[in-house]
C-alpha cells in the first residue's frame, strides 16, 4: 500500500468508526504512540523490558503513522504531501553537502 493510500484509508476508517478526534486529542494520541515506540528503543538498550503483552515495534510505529495520517488530514495536507516535502528538503541538504557545505547531523 502506498503512503497516500494508507492516509486516505486511515481517514475513511476513522470517519466510519465514530469520526475524527480533535486535533489536540490526536496530538496527545501521537505523543502516546511515539512513547510506545520509545519503549521499544529503550528495551533494546537493555535498561527496561517490554511488558509481556506488548505489541511489536512495527505495530507501534504503525499506530503512530495512523495518527499522523489523521493529523495531516485535519491540518489540510496529506501523507503524500508530507513525504514530498521531506524528500525535497533532504535533496537540498544533499546538494549542499556535495557542494562542500557544512554537514548537519540530525
Amino acid at each position: 500500500m502506498e503512503i497516500g493510500e494508507f492516509g486516505r484509508w486511515a481517514v475513511a476508517w476513522a470517519e466510519e468508526h465514530g469520526g475524527l478526534w480533535s486535533v489536540q486529542e490526536n496530538l496527545v494520541r501521537l505523543t502516546e504512540e511515539v512513547g510506545e515506540v520509545a519503549r521499544h528503543v529503550n528495551a533494546q538498550g537493555g535498561r527496561k523490558r517490554l511488558p509481556p503483552a506488548g505489541e511489536p515495534a512495527a505495530a507501534e510505529i504503525g499506530d503512530a503513522l495512523f495518527v499522523l495520517a489523521l493529523l495531516a488530514h485535519q491540518l489540510g495536507t496529506s501523507l503524500d504531501a508530507a513525504a514530498g516535502e521531506v524528500l525535497r528538503k533532504q535533496a537540498r541538504r544533499g546538494e549542499r553537502l556535495e557542494d562542500g557545505g557544512i554537514r548537519h547531523e540530525g
